[in-house]
């Protein structure tokens, strides 16, 4: 029994897809896009050369093409939704100052629900000796934190 090339390529593609469209773990498209470029231009040039070819390799350049731009997606989508969301409990922690005068214990006395973007985001607030901390996972690379500067009024990227 003969295995399609189709099903050859997805089998790679998928545990990729797996892999690359997990929280933390967007660095895998860096390191995959040189491989992935070579592939695609020995592809090319096969095409070129062997027309007999051109309709299997097209269809697996089209299913490694798209697993790209669909992980990409997924890790832009993570990357937008997770600072959009850090930017909004920065600026909620920041107008309960002003209203109060002091920071808020949690996310919760700011207005926000803070186990949801805990459970969402791994988006995480303290207040320790009055100064607070709002951080969160970069979710391009793994063990990698962002961390809000409430004095600076900006975000520390790859802060520990």
């Amino acid at each position: 029994m003969k295995i399609s090339p189709s099903l050859k390529t997805i089998i790679p593609v998928a545990i990729v897809l797996a892999l690359a469209v997990q929280k933390g773990n967007g660095f895998l498209l860096v390191l995959l896009l040189p491989f992935l470029l070579i592939y695609l231009i020995f592809n090319a040039v096969r095409m070129l050369r062997r027309p007999a070819e051109r309709k299997d390799r097209g269809i697996r350049m089209a299913i490694w093409s798209v697993a790209l731009v669909l992980a990409s997606t997924v890790q832009v989508y993570w990357s937008v939704g997770s600072r959009s969301d850090a930017d909004l409990a920065a600026q909620k922690v920041l107008a309960y100052k002003e209203r109060t005068g002091s920071y808020p214990a949690s996310l919760r006395d700011a207005g926000l629900d803070d186990s949801e973007l805990q459970k969402k985001w791994r988006l995480r607030y303290s207040v320790n000796e009055r100064e607070p901390r709002l951080t969160y996972p970069a979710s391009v690379m793994p063990l990698t934190m962002n961390e809000y500067d409430f004095k600076a009024r900006a975000w520390r990227e790859n802060a520990y």
